[in-house]
């Protein structure tokens, strides 16, 4: 499979769960042909020392998801940028 696309969908808590647990994220990886496959239950959180941390998914010590460390980075840099993105609140210009 070649990956043509990462589609990174970021989700709200319904509730709050944790103080510093910011959102979710699924990550969906679409190849040439039309097949793809997602990944679920990526965390965001507030980090004590200023910006975000991102956490793949997992249940205590046990990660579900493994990555190489480039590409880990590359995902954690994605994940943020499209939180960021996501949170920017929607400003209305209004008729003068």
């Amino acid at each position: 499979m070649e990956i043509t696309e990462i589609i990174v969908k970021i989700q709200q808590p319904k509730q709050k769960l944790h103080s510093n647990l910011l959102a979710f994220a699924t990550l969906t990886f679409k190849g040439k042909e039309g097949e793809y496959f997602t990944i679920s239950g990526f965390t965001i959180w507030k980090s004590k020392y200023g910006g975000y941390n991102v956490e793949p998914p997992q249940k205590r010590n046990f990660k579900y998801c493994l990555f190489e460390g480039s590409l880990w980075r590359k995902l954690k840099k994605e994940i943020i940028e499209q939180y960021d993105y996501t949170t920017i609140p929607i400003v209305e210009e209004k008729n003068k």
